[in-house]
Parts: C-alpha cells; structure tokens; sequence
C-alpha cells in the first residue's frame, strides 16, 4: 500500500480458443470457436477480480482479437504495481476507442472491489435463459424444437436476415411447431433493408412473437424511426447501442421497445446497471445476455441482472456452447436457466487455461 492506496501485484492474461458444440451462425458469418480474452488481477492483499472479452464476427465491433489481446497486454505491462484506482482512471479515459479491450480491465478491478452488481447472491439464483434455435445436422427442426422446449426454454432465438422469403418460411414454420409453448424472438442481426423489414413484419404472422431484434445497421435511427411508426412486432436495439447517449437517443426517438445490453459494450458493470435504469426511465423494457461470451461475462451479466431485478429471459448462453467450461465448478443449468448457487466463487480451471490458449502473458511484482 502506497499513501493509502492499493496496490496491484500481480496480472495474469490469456487469449483463449474455445471450440464451440455446434456452429454458431447469424448474417454476418458462422462461429466455430469462440475467441475469450481473459485477465484475472491480483491486489497486495491477496484479492482477485476476473474480466472477459469477447470479440464477435467483423461488424459488430471495430476492435479485432489481435488488437484486443495487444491492448490487454500493453496495459498490463502498464499498470503491475500501480494502484487500483489510478487503472481504472486511465481504462477509463479509454473505454470509447477500446471498449472491449477497457471492459475487461474495469470488471475485473470491479469484481476485485465488490461493487454491489458482481457480489455473490446471497440466495441460489435461477436466472431464465433463451434458447437458440441452431440444430446440428444431426437433428431436424423439429427435433431440435422439441428438445429445446424439452429443456425447459419458454423463449427461442431464431436467427433470420438470410433473405426475405426464406426468413418467411423459416419463422412459419417453427411457429407452427412450437404453438403456444414459448414466445420466439427474431434477432436479424443487421441484415435487412428497409423494405425487407417493412415487408417481413406486415407479411408474418404477430401470434407467440415476442420480439424483432436489430433490423438495421448500427446507427441507422432513421430507418429504425420509420419502421416503429406502425410496426406489428415490438422491436429491440442491440448493436446500435454502445452507450447511455444511444440508450436516450433511443428513447427521444421511441424507435423501440426493448433494448438489449452487454457487458463488453458498456465497459462496466456500474455503468451497464446505469444505463439499464436510464433506459426504465424511459419505458423501454430492458434485456441482458451475449451469446458470443464464455463464462466469465454470463456469470457477471446475471449477478447485474440478479441485483437490478431484471428477470427478462436473458442471453447470456454463451457459456453452454463451447465443449469445456472456464471455471473448474461451472455454471449450472436447469429447467432452462442459468443457475447460480448462493455465495458461488467461481475459480478458472488450470488445465482449461492451459491447453486452450493461444498466448499468455503473466506479470508480477
């Protein structure tokens, strides 16, 4: 301790390849791996707080793994025996060029501290998920279907924005065999044109839709505008929202009903929880959960919804797609949620660490 201040003493980075069960596809490409980049920060006392970062496909982010691995590993070098709070001045000052890359020092130092949206529940926690509807080859459709409802899921993801008509047939379809059972929501992932999208929700059947998610480029309010006007399906923000002045923006606008948020694109827990309120404030119905990250994000991203009594059926899967987990005692799953028992500590598994790293990078005083 230096003046009062804590000290770091130790930084331990690595940049994971998680090979995934089944590939993972939406409109801007197919996943056979997800890419974890992972830091664990240990004070002068002995405590430790875990961050993740997990680039997606090209165009949802401007940051590359490459870049984000280089990012991490500079700043560490950076920051061993600096104190905690002077880090997390300097990620802060840089949270809007690298936000990924900040998101994963900033959570870690706020799991180090215990801010009050990553403690530990005090109570066992189910928290409910969304299920993905991506059957292997080895299962049809309605297999698949059947499983996942089997599985205990209320809610299903389908990936569309792979041409109009096909997208059509596709949600008919999986309309007609699901039935009541769960609400399906529909992620386009960017891929429509305002005319596809227009087309696409006047043309489908509204029953057991709960959602339409990102019709649109990021950052394209005005088609966004246009479509709300007398829209047939609620409709959600997820890549168009990179900050409280998106979260506002889309509340002037009232261009939608649901905003989707992330850990990795908030920089901080603190911050998500501020953004998830500012959003309530406005009458827009908030959603958790990225699918693309490994567990350490869908751990943190349910403690967040856990202490903001957010219960919305979350997307923060991502940890039952590769075919190893992060953590020696994983995450739980049941009857279609993520569970979490009271008081966990999740701990990285070693040998995970080990044999699925591409690089690593240990520092220490």
């Amino acid at each position: 301790m230096v003046g009062g201040a804590t000290m770091i003493c130790k930084i331990d980075c690595y940049d994971l390849r998680l090979p995934l069960k089944v590939p993972y596809g939406n409109s801007l490409g197919v996943l056979n791996e997800f890419t974890s980049i992972v830091i664990v920060i240990t004070d002068e006392y002995g405590r430790k707080g875990m961050g993740e970062g997990t680039p997606a496909q090209p165009g949802y982010q401007h940051e590359t793994p490459e870049g984000i691995w280089d990012f991490v590993c500079a700043q560490g070098k950076r920051f061993l025996s600096k104190s905690l709070e002077e880090v997390h001045e300097q990620i802060w000052q840089q949270k809007n060029e690298y936000p990924f890359g900040a998101t994963i020092f900033l959570t870690a130092l706020e799991e180090l501290q215990g801010v009050s949206v990553l403690r530990p529940p005090e109570i066992d926690v189910a928290f409910p998920l969304v299920g993905i509807v991506n059957p292997p080859k080895s299962e049809t459709l309605e297999e698949h279907l059947e499983k996942r409802l089997t599985e205990g899921y209320k809610t299903l993801k389908v990936k569309i924005g792979f041409g109009l008509d096909k997208d059509i047939e596709k949600v008919q379809k999986i309309q007609d065999i699901v039935g009541n059972r769960a609400m399906l929501r529909l992620d386009a992932n960017q891929g429509y044109t305002f005319e596809e999208a227009y087309q696409f929700t006047h043309r489908i059947d509204p029953y057991n839709i709960q959602l339409l998610e990102q019709p649109f480029a990021a950052g394209v309010w005005d088609l966004m505008q246009r479509l709300a006007v007398d829209c047939p399906l609620p409709l959600m923000l997820d890549e168009s929202i990179f900050g409280k002045a998106d979260v506002i923006k889309t509340g002037e606008l009232n261009c939608a009903q649901y905003i989707k948020f992330k850990l990795m694109k908030s920089s901080s827990a603190v911050v998500m929880a501020e953004e998830m309120a500012t959003a309530a404030n406005y009458g827009i119905d908030v959603l958790l959960g990225n699918g693309v990250a490994a567990d350490i994000s869908c751990y943190h991203e349910t403690l967040i919804g856990y202490h903001t009594n957010c219960w919305t059926a979350g997307e923060q899967n991502g940890y039952l797609k590769p075919t190893v987990s992060l953590f020696s005692k994983p995450l739980g799953f049941q009857n279609g949620n993520l569970i979490i028992p009271a008081g966990y500590l999740p701990e990285l598994d070693e040998d995970v660490l080990q044999h699925y790293s591409r690089a690593q990078l240990h520092l220490e005083r």
